[in-house]
């Protein structure tokens, strides 16, 4: 989805590059959904395959340094879980996948997204006709949306997906929001976002978005909301 060019896309500790690396979070994080060095090589262009393998190393020594993952957590779908590790039932872990859609930009507007469990199973799926608004409106809308609704499905601890790389890195802090009315959406999204236990921000691209993009379509054309 494209995004309104606006003062809002200025950095706020100057002028971002493309060629700074990922955070090593972000690489572990896309790397653990995809199991994939060549997906994760190609999602991050400026991450090279030796800082992959310094990323990995240093995540081995840390593991030297703490408890280690006990055998059965790496077992077979019937096996036991591990008493060492009831992080899961406590504070489950959802990932969100969320787009907004706006035609004319502005024009009417509708919000999509899908929240999976741990797993990729796909716990629900939502889609919610806004009216008229600006594409960064529904980007906005379309993640306060899902954030609340994982919240009332048990959620803890979320990872946010979106393909709005202003809206990501506003809610990072990277970028300041300058306009008024984003600013009010930008707070209440923190808000939200304060609610767990912890979270984490993530862009990707647009073709790895696709179903919630769909969705936020769909929502438009139907003029309905989940």
């Amino acid at each position: 989805m494209s995004e309104d060019q606006t003062p809002d896309s200025f950095p706020l500790f100057g002028e971002e590059t493309e060629n700074l690396p990922p955070s090593a979070e972000s690489v572990l994080r896309y790397l653990s959904q995809t199991l994939s060095v060549t997906k994760t090589l190609k999602r991050f262009p400026s991450l090279s395959p030796k800082y992959l393998q310094e990323i990995l190393l240093h995540s081995a020594d840390r593991l030297k340094e703490g408890p280690q993952p006990s055998p059965s957590s790496l077992a077979p779908e019937e096996a036991k879980p591990s008493p060492a590790e009831p992080a899961r039932k406590e504070f489950p872990e959802f990932f969100i996948h969320t787009d907004g859609a706006s035609r004319g930009n502005p024009g009417e507007a509708g919000a999509g997204a899908v929240i999976s469990d741990f797993q990729g199973r796909t716990l629900k799926e939502l889609k919610l006709y806004l009216g008229m608004a600006s594409n960064n409106v529904a980007e906005y809308r379309a993640a306060i949306h899902a954030l609340e609704r994982a919240l009332e499905l048990g959620a803890r601890s979320v990872t946010l997906l979106l393909d709005s790389e202003l809206v990501v890195r506003q809610l990072r802090g990277e970028y300041r929001v300058r306009e008024p009315h984003l600013k009010i959406l930008h707070q209440k999204a923190q808000e939200v976002l304060n609610r767990f236990s912890q979270y984490s921000i993530l862009y990707i691209p647009r073709e790895e978005n696709r179903r919630a993009d769909q969705l936020a379509n769909e929502a438009i054309n139907q003029k309905n909301g989940s």
